[in-house]
């Protein structure tokens, strides 16, 4: 029998996105004869596919361009809602279907169109064996101006200054630099291979994600793989697919805009949907200064179970949407 053909159709962000490409073409690779096209920011000259080229389905991560969407029989968009601007919002409406990572994001792309799925996501499991494990903390903020840094940055030059961090972050203009003369600071600038990261993951028992908002957040349950304790926001998408017995949630406020905060400088018109929501300080800082009471009641293998068991869930969710057409 012969396979159907499907398009994934991506900017090359080197992170998420490129992330989000790799995972579904891992899970379609058995169903699909697979092209991917990436892009530096924007769907628009998608070479080297010829013109002519035509696919059973097209699958597009975030950003597309309407002209290739003729291309393809089917259309699907896979979204992380806080990046849709909003010229692109009002044409949600031409895709056949439109899968999202959270019920909180179903909600809010609604009003364009009228199937919408939400299956959550996946993420690779990083998990290694045999790493020894080092009571400290990691921020892994890469590129991304959404990850809270400015409050961990805040936490470590102030009340829990003494305390052993590690911050790996890839994004110009960072002020974690100032943390250099710590010696209980370890920062990781630029490029890390994948086996260093791994390394990071799996040897820091305590992750810090006090994101402002995420679509899914990759690094997230990348650390959940590991079994580490996590440090996370009260997000509306954290909150449905995180269990609250194996994570700390910090307590936070909802922010339409804030000049203080580079993420949520750009609203404007143009990204609606790119609203956050800023973690007490107060209570990161206790919740850090406490670390050693929730590691004591940390468990760490629930956790990997936890994690493998909602992978293999959402999985077959989307495997379903992705080949049921």
């Amino acid at each position: 029998m012969l396979k159907r053909s499907a398009c994934l159709y991506a900017s090359n962000s080197g992170v998420g996105l490129t992330a989000d490409v790799s995972l579904i073409q891992d899970l379609l690779i058995d169903e699909y004869n697979i092209d991917v096209i990436y892009t530096q920011y924007d769907i628009v000259d998608p070479s080297p596919v010829p013109v002519f080229a035509s696919y059973d389905v097209g699958i597009f991560f975030q950003e597309y361009d309407i002209q290739w969407l003729d291309r393809n029989k089917v259309n699907i968009l896979i979204t992380n809602e806080e990046w849709l601007h909003s010229q692109k919002l009002l044409l949600l409406k031409q895709f056949d279907k439109i899968i999202t990572k959270s019920s909180f994001a179903k909600q809010l792309l609604s009003p364009y169109n009228n199937n919408i799925v939400n299956c959550g996501f996946i993420t690779k499991d990083r998990y290694v064996p045999n790493i020894q494990k080092e009571e400290k903390f990691l921020h892994v903020m890469g590129k991304s101006a959404q990850k809270g840094s400015e409050h961990v940055l805040t936490s470590f030059t102030g009340t829990c200054k003494q305390l052993p961090l590690t911050v790996i972050e890839s994004r110009d203009g960072c002020t974690f630099e100032t943390l250099g003369a710590n010696s209980n600071f370890n920062y990781i600038k630029d490029f890390i291979s994948e086996d260093e990261l791994n390394i990071n993951l799996n040897k820091h028992t305590t992750h810090l994600c006090p994101s402002y908002n995420e679509g899914w957040g990759h690094y997230l349950y990348e650390g959940l793989s590991c079994g580490s304790l996590l440090y996370v926001t009260k997000l509306p998408m954290f909150l449905e697919w995180l269990d609250p017995d194996l994570v700390v949630f910090l307590d936070c406020t909802f922010q339409r805009c804030s000049e203080d905060i580079f993420f949520l400088k750009f609203r404007n018109n143009q990204y609606p949907h790119q609203f956050g929501w800023q973690v007490s300080q107060e209570d990161l800082d206790s919740k850090i200064l406490n670390h050693k009471h929730y590691l004591e009641n940390h468990k760490p293998d629930l956790v990997r179970q936890f994690f493998k068991h909602l992978i293999d869930q959402n999985s077959k969710k989307l495997f379903k949407e992705l080949t049921d057409l």
